[in-house]
């Protein structure tokens, strides 16, 4: 029976500590990691758009919503892109990531 492989996962967000623990686990980890499966995951905070509701007099196009649910969802993409970078430039070829935004897991496997 073949052994199932370890998953090891590193949270990021946008400041340059979690990019540093991500640079941390893949030097210190790296014989680990060359037999397990490494998971990026970040967390795109949930927009009040009582703003929106309260500059619109309360009638907000759908198509304003989906403008600024579409630049979280940049936003995160741009900072799981320079993670896959960090990694890249550390030999991990390839690896998963996750991000939760506005309610909803998107998940794509990635290979660099």
């Amino acid at each position: 029976m073949e052994e199932e492989k370890k998953k090891v996962m590193v949270a990021i967000d946008e400041s340059e500590f979690s990019l540093y623990a991500l640079k941390w686990t893949l030097q210190k980890l790296h014989d680990s990691l060359l037999n397990s499966e490494l998971v990026l995951f970040t967390v795109q905070p949930i927009v009040d758009y009582a703003f929106i509701y309260a500059s619109t007099y309360g009638v907000t196009s759908p198509e304003l919503l989906a403008a600024f649910q579409e630049n979280q969802k940049k936003t995160a993409m741009a900072l799981l892109d320079k993670a896959k970078d960090i990694c890249k430039d550390h030999g991990v070829i390839s690896l998963y990531y996750l991000f939760e935004l506005v309610e909803n897991i998107f998940g794509e496997l990635v290979s660099l």
